[in-house]
């Protein structure tokens, strides 16, 4: 048995032992645990979602780098040659940081009217706007205080507060996203490019099939029939978004299936299961993470549109919907609360740039004509 095999049958077992360790951990949490989860943390159904995914791409996009440091060293000298990419690399981490422990240390976003739409600290705005002012008034105007940092929406809400929850809502449309697509492009199109004949042709007429009927169509026709979710925002979009990475990880493994190393190791005797995982699947796993990363932007826009226009829980404070606040003019006008809407824009525009980045800079790096 070779060092290869050897580790992808060991990242194998570990990865099912992990996967086995969550689900058992959620179904007791959600169905037979009484109490907070952790502290006074109290996970949901979600939460165990975005767990799973974690460690989905943990195993499946991080390992593989992992475990050949030379190809990581490689690898990191062409992306870090991106500032741009780097920048979005910085940024994705507080994302992460703040979606994760942020939103589980910061406290619960409240009503509070009398506090509407106070500006941020260097921001001022008329008396006759709002009902009190929590900072200092001067000439008619009210001008930000450290007590809201950010200001408030139209509710009350703390906006610094807000936007933690934002960012937390689009981290776990990232993450549980690319861990949906990338195991189902990698396994569909690996197949299908190995294979060929009958398996490819059927691979690719149900791609044909997603392309013709958009996942946003299908949301919204099963709106009607579940309601408003994020959870089945994420499970069409992932289910449904993963055909244009399968095309490009079939390229590859049909490439992969004429060289001369995969031809080599079918004359010594490996059956085309030994192929698959011993030379295939580890060298198109770094083809199908640079192109989930690039639809990843599409996804967070269309989440964002979707609960800009209504069409999320109400009750979810996501980036889409703390812009839609920004724009109901109530008795301030939208330009004098640009904070509202401002502070979302810039925060998703942020995430959309740096995945867009990420992955641009990875298809570059992970191109093999460079190797």
């Amino acid at each position: 048995m070779s060092g290869a095999s050897s580790k992808l049958r060991y990242r194998g077992r570990l990865f099912a032992l992990s996967m086995t360790l969550v689900v058992a951990l959620a179904y007791y949490d959600i169905f037979r645990n009484e109490g907070f989860t952790l502290g006074t943390w109290l996970a949901s159904p979600m939460d165990w979602l975005f767990i799973a995914a974690n460690v989905v791409l943990l195993f499946y996009a991080v390992a593989p780098f992992l475990v050949d440091r030379e190809r990581a060293a490689t690898l990191w000298g062409r992306f870090k040659a991106r500032p741009e990419a780097v920048l979005g690399v910085m940024w994705l981490a507080v994302i992460y940081v703040l979606g994760t422990v942020g939103v589980v240390l910061a406290p619960e976003p409240t009503l509070d009217f009398l506090n509407a739409n106070q500006p941020p600290v260097f921001g001022s705005v008329s008396m006759e706007q709002i009902y009190q002012c929590g900072g200092q008034v001067l000439e008619g105007r009210c001008y930000g205080s450290w007590a809201y940092p950010l200001g408030t929406d139209l509710n009350g809400y703390d906006m610094g507060l807000l936007l933690l929850q934002g960012l937390h809502v689009t981290l776990y449309v990232a993450v549980i996203s690319l861990a949906l697509i990338v195991p189902l492009a990698l396994v569909i199109g690996t197949i299908a490019g190995y294979r060929g004949g009958w398996v490819d042709s059927l691979s690719m007429r149900s791609v044909e099939v997603q392309d013709a009927v958009p996942p946003l169509v299908v949301y919204l026709l099963v709106i009607f029939i579940t309601g408003e979710s994020l959870l089945v925002i994420l499970l069409l979009f992932g289910f449904l978004g993963w055909g244009g990475a399968a095309r490009i990880v079939r390229s590859e493994s049909r490439r992969l299936r004429d060289a001369g190393y995969v031809e080599a190791s079918r004359v010594l005797g490996g059956d085309d299961r030994h192929v698959l995982k011993t030379h295939v699947f580890p060298a198109v796993s770094g083809v199908a993470v640079p192109t989930a990363t690039q639809q990843v932007p599409i996804l967070l826009l269309t989440e964002a549109g979707l609960a800009f226009l209504g069409l999320e829980a109400f009750d979810l404070q996501s980036l889409g919907n703390i812009i839609a606040r920004g724009t109901v003019r109530g008795e301030v006008p939208m330009l004098a609360k640009w904070w509202v809407s401002g502070f979302a824009v810039a925060a998703l525009s942020a995430t959309v740039l740096s995945f867009k980045f990420i992955g641009d800079a990875l298809v570059e790096a992970l191109d093999p004509r460079l190797e």
